[in-house]
């Protein structure tokens, strides 16, 4: 059957694990094994499961998951694996691994996969598995004890799995718009000292196929598209003036004077708050959020998608069909992130510009909260002045997403650096050398600060080999915490560095090309004084 089923057309849906217990309650000595919850026999599960099996949405909105397991335990909505708990060690213990995903009504094939390593002695050896769906984020149980027998489930309501008779009719109706649907903030705060992160997640795109009897073909067909934005805000590095306010007029003089030059110095510094931490990066969210409607609009991504069929006399099966599918419709979403990813590094995030506006306007809720503490505690001396924010909207005011042609606002300028790959000799090994050379008069600064944990937010590198592979581990902005150091180039001076590449995703048919085309971005808003700007440059490279 369909990997989704709206409620109209499942016929006979029936409750086969009505959610009351574990699937696999907690049990010791017990022999290592798996079990895959496919109707089969297991004489420690709760709930046999069923070859196709299935939970039931009620309404539109985004569904968070659990899984906890001793040792491994999986969870798939479809062909997505949502949870995936693995043990650390060879021997693991209860613990929990979480996913989310945005749902509409109606029924949602799952599959749900459970393995417990071997023990000496398999007296000493506990099982247990326990899957959670909740609206809300999924509560972590207690895991303090050193042993899976001591230690307790998640509180969250366990999963509910249904079995349907069959499926009304699988045929095509005509195509549905599709909008993407976006998530909630994932919004994690602390009193670290790390920086604050907007890590946007890749567009979900989760499809079904149809059977067009009239041509004998699998139609590819989408049923939701969904995003949003992992967001991390620490706050160790700054005295936050709105839960520690001023006691002195000298503090109250260098925490207004502080918080007003926040936008123009393009950092926090001593006095800050995290809602101003929060409305900056919330901007950039906003910005992959109009970024990816413009793309998904302009590139006609549904339609291209939906282009997509198969034979269903090669495939007699849907689910044959769907995984003949996956290579065309990775290539699709490859080509539609490479141009979104692009434009959302492309926008400036630097001092004075719109992100630092957008947390200057927050932030003066509390420039405003100490300029009345200072007139209700009489220090005239205190500033009682409060910077304007500079221009907010719209969040995406360069081409082509703010409506101008690209070609057309394109101006040739002469850039002091020049961007250039230097070796690729371990790239299937996760790594390539880039290198910078000044080619300017003049001396140009760079941040030093690229290493393995930040060049992803620097450097953007695709490969284009028969389709765009994304050789980012992820894209995103950040926003230092500290002035970062700079190293200072010469004219004609080179610095050359080593950045890893994320090859998880690509296919081992790219073996099969004889070459391919590398493309690396290159983008910098950070460091006073140095570099700041948008490089690019490609090389074929034989494979």
């Amino acid at each position: 059957m369909n990997n989704y089923i709206p409620f109209n057309k499942a016929i006979g849906p029936k409750v086969l694990c009505d959610g009351y217990e574990a699937l696999i309650p907690q049990k010791l000595g017990v022999d290592e094994m798996t079990f895959t919850f496919d109707g089969g026999s297991c004489e420690h599960a709760s709930c046999a499961g069923a070859p196709e099996m299935f939970i039931k949405v009620e309404e539109e909105a985004l569904y968070h998951f659990g899984v906890e397991a001793d040792d491994i335990g999986q969870l798939f909505i479809g062909e997505f694996c949502v949870c995936d708990k693995q043990a650390p060690e060879k021997h693991g213990r209860l613990e929990l691994a979480t996913g989310k995903q945005y749902l509409k009504p109606g029924f949602y094939k799952v599959r749900i996969s459970y393995t417990n390593n071997a023990y000496k002695p398999v007296s000493g050896n506990a099982v247990a598995l326990n899957v959670t769906m909740d609206k809300e984020p999924i509560k972590e149980g207690d895991y303090s004890a050193a042993s899976t027998m001591k230690r307790s489930f998640s509180p969250s309501p366990k999963i509910k799995l249904w079995t349907i008779e069959k499926e009304e009719g699988i045929t095509c109706e005509p195509s549905q718009n599709v909008e993407i649907k976006w998530e909630k903030n994932s919004v994690t705060q602390d009193e670290g000292i790390d920086d604050c992160l907007c890590i946007p997640l890749l567009v979900d795109v989760r499809t079904t196929a149809c059977k067009d009897t009239q041509n004998n073909v699998w139609r590819l067909r989408v049923q939701m598209v969904s995003s949003g934005c992992d967001i991390e805000i620490h706050t160790g590095t700054y005295r936050n003036a709105l839960t520690k306010p001023p006691i002195a007029e000298a503090e109250a003089i260098e925490a207004v004077n502080c918080m007003n030059e926040y936008q123009s110095r393009g950092r926090t510094f001593r006095w800050h708050t995290p809602e101003a931490s929060l409305a900056h990066e919330e901007h950039h969210k906003q910005q992959w959020r109009d970024t990816c409607n413009f793309y998904w609009t302009n590139l006609k991504v549904q339609e291209e998608l939906e282009k997509i069929q198969v034979s269903c006399e090669q495939f007699p099966e849907m689910d044959d069909a769907l995984e003949e599918m996956k290579m065309k419709i990775a290539a699709t979403m490859e080509k539609f992130h490479k141009e979104a990813d692009k434009y959302f590094l492309s926008l400036p995030d630097e001092k004075n510009t719109r992100p630092y506006h957008a947390g200057q306007k927050k932030l003066n809720e509390a420039t405003e909260f100490v300029i009345n503490l200072a007139n209700q505690n009489g220090w005239s001396n205190v500033p009682r002045q409060i910077t304007e924010p500079g221009v907010i909207e719209p969040v995406c005011y360069l081409p082509p997403v703010n409506g101008e042609s690209a070609k057309a606002a394109r101006t040739r300028t002469v850039t002091p650096l020049q961007l250039f790959i230097a070796d690729t000799a371990d790239l299937l090994r996760g790594r390539i050398r880039v290198g910078l050379k000044n080619i300017s008069g003049d001396v140009v600064k760079l941040p030093d600060a690229i290493d393995d944990r930040t060049s992803d937010f620097f450097f953007y590198t695709s490969l284009q080999a028969g389709r765009t592979y994304r050789l980012n581990s992820k894209v995103g902005k950040i926003t230092f915490s500290q002035e970062l150091p700079c190293l200072e180039l010469s004219p004609g001076e080179e610095y050359r560095l080593d950045i890893p590449v994320d090859i998880s995703q690509i296919s081992g048919k790219l073996m099969e090309e004889q070459s391919a085309e590398l493309e690396i971005l290159f983008c910098n808003w950070h460091g006073t004084g140095c570099f700041h700007g948008v490089l690019e440059t490609t090389a074929s490279i034989l494979l």
